[in-house]
């Protein structure tokens, strides 16, 4: 465990290592005194100044809980600690920590307490002393490693007045399961149901694997620091994080907020230039329906006959027509391509003959009117 000392307490006294940098342990027996001396000693002595400092817990002096708790829970931090007094036996002063896996049927939680006054007075020494404190860890977390991450597995402690057995998923503790006297491989194997079960002190032939392996890499330690907040350094990286997602948070609104202004204003000037241009477009359709009444017309002159001269016509007819005679209505007729004549006449003998110069001229009907006779005759286009 690269740059770390640790600090190991239990019923017998505390050991002091540095794994990573000398093989000399020192072990100080109980009641023990002068913890920082010795500790600012060995530091020397070895050469391992300025390494934070673990404390690791024997799992005999740790109390430990497992619960399950509503997947409707609001804050499990809070529901724990209003149970926490009926939880452990303890009654004021406790340090506690917990890890929780949500469930189908709830939220998991695994509690660790302990008495303060068991721990507080060496991490208070060493503090004082001027070492920095990287946390307060149950004995089983030491053998978290990398080698167990994504493994089934199970850690028999054999240390302690009670062996027990601890059940892991991965890097996840599930349970602790106390065991009152000393059992076979198999039936450990049996009692907490996998296949890969480590013991701390193995011993050949056991059928255990040996546990000491896993110390030789650093723990995964992410559960159950008990170490109390007064004597934790400040994550400032966290703080750090945090800062830059609130700064990104706050560029990512502030962009979409600008192009939303953009959008927005775009838009209104569209809307100006529609209303702008509104009138002209009434105006242009207005025109384009008066061109296709104006087209329509044109198609109806040219489905009469296309190439017949009305004007030449009409001063023709006008022209011919006897003396004391007038027309008073001229309508061409597409249907049978001919023209119809209505007029007054006083000498109707004279009309037929002048109108027959004009080819085709069949007298529809004649009447009288005011001393006058009123014709009607068709003239058939060539």
């Amino acid at each position: 465990m690269k740059g770390f000392i640790e600090i190991f307490l239990n019923n017998e006294g505390i050991r002091i290592s540095a794994p990573a940098r000398c093989k000399e342990e020192l072990f100080l027996s109980s009641p023990v005194s002068d913890l920082a001396n010795r500790l600012e000693r060995f530091v020397k002595e070895n050469g391992v100044s300025g390494s934070p400092v673990l404390f690791y817990i024997a799992e005999d002096l740790l109390s430990f809980k497992k619960l399950m708790l509503p997947l409707k829970t609001a804050n499990i931090k809070e529901a724990i600690a209003f149970q926490l007094s009926i939880l452990v036996p303890y009654n004021d002063n406790i340090l506690h920590s917990f890890s929780s896996v949500r469930q189908k049927e709830g939220h998991e939680v695994a509690v660790y307490a302990l008495e303060a006054e068991k721990v507080e007075p060496f991490v208070e020494e060493v503090f004082q002393a001027g070492f920095e404190l990287a946390g307060l860890y149950p004995e089983s977390q030491r053998y978290v490693t990398g080698a167990v991450k994504k493994e089934d597995w199970a850690l028999f402690l054999s240390s302690g007045r009670i062996s027990k057995v601890m059940v892991f998923s991965g890097t996840r503790l599930l349970d602790r399961l106390p065991c009152y006297h000393e059992p076979e491989y198999d039936a450990v194997k049996s009692f907490c149901g996998r296949e890969t079960v480590y013991r701390s002190e193995a011993m050949e032939g056991e059928g255990f694997l040996d546990g000491g392996e896993l110390l030789g890499e650093r723990p995964l330690l992410r559960d159950f620091n008990l170490l109390p907040a007064a004597y934790k350094k400040p994550d400032y990286w966290r703080f750090i994080l945090i800062a830059l997602c609130i700064l990104n948070c706050i560029a990512l609104f502030s962009v979409i907020g600008i192009k939303q202004y953009t959008i927005q204003q775009k838009i209104t000037h569209l809307r100006a230039q529609v209303e702008k241009l509104l009138p002209e477009v009434k105006e242009i359709e207005t025109l384009r329906i008066k061109e296709k009444k104006i087209e329509a017309s044109l198609q109806y002159i040219e489905s009469i006959e296309p190439n017949f001269d009305i004007v030449r016509f009409l001063d023709e007819v006008t022209e011919g027509l006897p003396e004391n005679s007038y027309l008073d209505q001229i309508r061409m007729e597409a249907k049978g391509n001919s023209i119809q004549l209505q007029g007054y006449t006083e000498d109707l003998g004279e009309l037929t003959e002048k109108l027959g110069e004009f080819g085709n001229a069949k007298l529809k009907s004649t009447r009288k009117r005011q001393n006058k006779t009123y014709f009607h005759v068709e003239i058939g286009l060539p």
